[in-house]
């Protein structure tokens, strides 16, 4: 079974990262990915105050602690979306791989580490507006305007234990990435054409189309910080606490932008830089707090609360909103040590989450809500296949605003073992 999830875990890797279309995605670095493992969209996205012995914590270095197997996750995403708005309805599905990260105890119990790949936004748009040109009668302006790309994070992340109770953890990220954006424009006039007898106005097509194209690229290095906290309050039961807060840091990168004129058939004629320079994104200063309450083996409840000051980030030509998030989560096993039945092995959670985004639109501010649902699927030893539905919407159908319905499929291999041990007997 281990090798089947070694097989399916390579095929994860030799894919690419899941971009799902949102319509919002046009706005600042894409559409910001939930920075969790499989385990954790299960359980609402709760993850910093809720450690595991069993799975990756990519949401606090200083919970990593917790791992003392070597530990390989990854993870696909299926993303399927509905679209509804004054005059506009639609569907897109996508996937691809979402999750993959690997760690390791360096001192069993008191310094793990962990690297991993996750996609920190994503931009996948195909939109269409129609206007009239200001000051000419009869002739509209069509744009056609698609993007596409997303930024990664490359983490590497260490937990350590301070004394008995207390952890601490750093991540150091690379982030690094190319957004594509453009803007196919058209210009039509309308025409009176008369045929037997009957007048009717056709759009006629009036000189060349006009792309507009720019390409920003990204790389650069910012830190989290985590903290962790352990109450025992009985052999079985305990109280877990978590934070965690990474201060602004400067994304630099490159920014081209050309104007390209096109045939009718759609084919380049002639293409014009217009400008190449250097820019910086400032990714906001974020602070979590989480906590949980876990029975070994049983059951754990947990909730999460994170903000970050877009307000004072972002880049200068765009204001954004301070964003928030709150998650409420739990899982559930039925009976951890019974051997004669699988499900009652299988670990069971659920969980909500409700995200102020930073981006506004029309003067509005958009949000997310989601409502989650997940199994960890017991295999050999203390591997296990992880599934998570989540279900969203975000934004609205008034008020100038679309409202997308998306549904959200997780599958995922967890990987646990004593690797990089020197066998001490034959």
């Amino acid at each position: 079974m281990k090798r089947i999830l070694a097989g399916v875990a390579c095929w994860f890797i030799l894919g690419q990262f899941a971009h799902s279309q949102s319509i919002y995605s046009f706005q600042g670095l894409g559409s910001l990915n939930h920075q969790g493992m499989p385990n954790n969209v299960g359980m609402g996205e709760v993850g910093i105050g809720s450690p595991t012995l069993w799975h990756i914590n990519t949401q606090n270095p200083a919970n990593l602690v917790y791992n003392t197997f070597s530990t390989f996750q990854a993870g696909l995403e299926i993303d399927r979306r509905s679209f509804s708005g004054t005059d506009v309805s639609g569907t897109d599905a996508d996937g691809g791989l979402r999750f993959l990260g690997y760690a390791f105890p360096i001192m069993p119990g008191k310094w793990s580490s962990s690297i991993g790949l996750l996609p920190y936004s994503s931009v996948s748009y195909n939109t269409f507006s129609e206007s009239e040109v200001t000051g000419v009668d009869g002739v509209r302006q069509v744009s056609d305007n698609r993007g596409e790309g997303g930024l990664t994070n490359f983490f590497w992340a260490n937990g350590f234990r301070i004394k008995n109770k207390f952890l601490v953890g750093i991540k150091a990220t690379y982030t690094f990435g190319a957004i594509d954006k453009s803007s196919n424009i058209f210009l039509f006039e309308q025409r009176e054409v008369i045929s037997e007898g009957d007048t009717s106005l056709v759009n006629v097509s009036i000189g060349n189309p006009i792309a507009f194209s720019e390409q920003k690229s990204y790389s650069d290095l910012s830190v989290l910080f985590g903290f962790g906290y352990r109450h025992k309050l009985s052999e079985e039961a305990f109280l877990n606490f978590g934070a965690i807060y990474s201060p602004k840091s400067p994304l630099n990168g490159n920014s081209e932008i050309s104007l390209i004129r096109l045939s009718n058939s759609g084919g380049e004629i002639e293409t014009v830089p217009v400008s190449d320079e250097k820019i910086q994104f400032d990714l906001p200063r974020t602070i979590g707090f989480g906590m949980s309450y876990e029975k070994l083996n049983q059951y754990k409840i947990g909730f999460d609360i994170e903000a970050s000051g877009w307000g004072s980030a972002g880049e200068s030509a765009q204001q954004y909103n301070n964003s928030y998030k709150i998650a409420v989560g739990a899982e559930y096993v039925p009976n951890y040590n019974d051997v004669n039945s699988y499900w009652k092995r299988t670990k069971y959670s659920a969980g909500f989450n409700y995200h102020k985004l930073p981006y506004i639109v029309n003067n509005q501010a958009l949000t997310d809500f989601g409502i989650n649902f997940g199994a960890s699927l017991p295999v050999s030893g203390f591997s296990s296949m992880d599934l998570a539905f989540k279900w969203g919407q975000l934004g609205e159908s008034s008020n100038g605003l679309i409202k997308e319905t998306y549904y959200k499929v997780v599958i995922g291999a967890t990987i646990n073992d004593r690797w990089f041990i020197k066998r001490k007997y034959d």
